[in-house]
């Protein structure tokens, strides 16, 4: 039920898979930028529509599918969509044709978080599942014990003088570190990447306490305001090298990513601590969810290539789902 052709893209149809390239027709499972192509058609979640529309512009013709809905394509094809728990509108597809049904996951967690609806994976019998860290070395902590690492190294910094700056991508993962920090009695500023995705998710009804824009004169100069008053910022991690950051004496940057398992960790990010807060599944999170959907067939992509090698040794029947498959350290 899976063909590549230059791109992912469900066989017997038109559809296409996250597709960057422009296509007639494509699913977008969520609006990262290594998922988000500008296509004729676009069937998506009306959040995701939201956020790419931010991102790219207005999208030509957008299908908005909300969660649980059945909806007909190109007469014998059956699309629906569920929660991916991956960011806010993440969808996983799940595809019913006369040959069988399948399921895309995008980018997808099953763990609980503040901002993000549950993932629900359906049943199907060919699953095409994101392998980002599909090696047993990623097995992540529970987030309230990163949480609370995080308030103490906040904590710290400001005990010690220095300026807490908290880097994670600045759609889904900036949220959710605001939450964590906002839930913690911290006044928070927001890089302005992060501050413009922040007010989509306020839009759209998603809880994150309260926060600001960052503002230069609150943080530097005469005006500048003390250093608890004006509070934690949270900006993207490509602004851990830049002057956004480096202009502070002493700050103390953290960033929250599933890469801090490793070891080089800081200094691949420029940091002065790594906590391991993701927003893809760790390695027992795709087991399980193989365990759930049940697939007769599995196709991995978008992440190790040793994944499907792991799974044909346990037993299962898997492949790539593209011959070129490289590693994203995109998170």
């Amino acid at each position: 039920m899976l063909e590549w052709a230059q791109d992912l893209k469900i066989a017997g149809t038109d559809l296409y898979l996250d597709s960057r390239s422009p296509r007639a027709d494509c699913f977008i499972s969520h609006a990262h930028s290594d998922h988000l192509g500008v296509h004729a058609r676009t069937i998506c979640t009306p959040a995701t529509a939201a956020f790419a529309e931010h991102r790219v512009g207005p999208l030509a013709s957008v299908t908005r599918l909300e969660y649980d809905h059945s909806y007909r394509f190109n007469g014998d094809t059956e699309l629906c969509l569920v929660p991916a728990g991956h960011v806010v509108g993440s969808a996983m597809l799940h595809v019913s044709r006369p040959e069988g049904s399948l399921v895309y996951t995008g980018d997808f967690k099953l763990r609980e978080s503040l901002t993000v609806e549950l993932a629900r994976p359906p049943r199907a019998d060919v699953l095409v599942m994101e392998s980002t860290y599909g090696q047993p070395l990623f097995r992540f902590p529970p987030w309230k014990s990163v949480a609370a690492q995080l308030v103490d190294l906040v904590e710290g910094a400001f005990r010690a003088g220095r300026q807490p700056i908290v880097l994670g991508y600045s759609l889904g993962k900036a949220q959710e570190i605001t939450r964590l920090l906002t839930d913690a009695g911290f006044v928070v500023a927001l890089h302005g990447a992060v501050h413009s995705m922040a007010e989509i998710h306020r839009t759209l009804g998603v809880e994150l306490g309260a926060y600001r824009r960052y503002a230069f004169e609150d943080f530097h100069g005469p005006k500048a305001l003390d250093l608890r008053e004006r509070g934690v910022l949270v900006a993207p991690p490509n602004c851990a090298r830049a002057a956004f950051c480096t202009r502070f004496e002493n700050p103390c940057r953290i960033v929250m990513t599933g890469w801090a398992l490793l070891k080089n960790a800081i200094y691949r990010h420029g940091v002065e601590h790594a906590l391991p807060l993701s927003d893809h599944a760790d390695f027992d999170e795709l087991m399980e969810l193989i365990q759930l959907v049940q697939p007769k067939k599995i196709f991995s992509h978008h992440g190790y290539r040793e994944f499907a090698d792991i799974l044909c040794a346990r037993g299962l029947d898997a492949e790539l789902a593209r011959p070129d498959e490289q590693l994203s350290l995109f998170d």
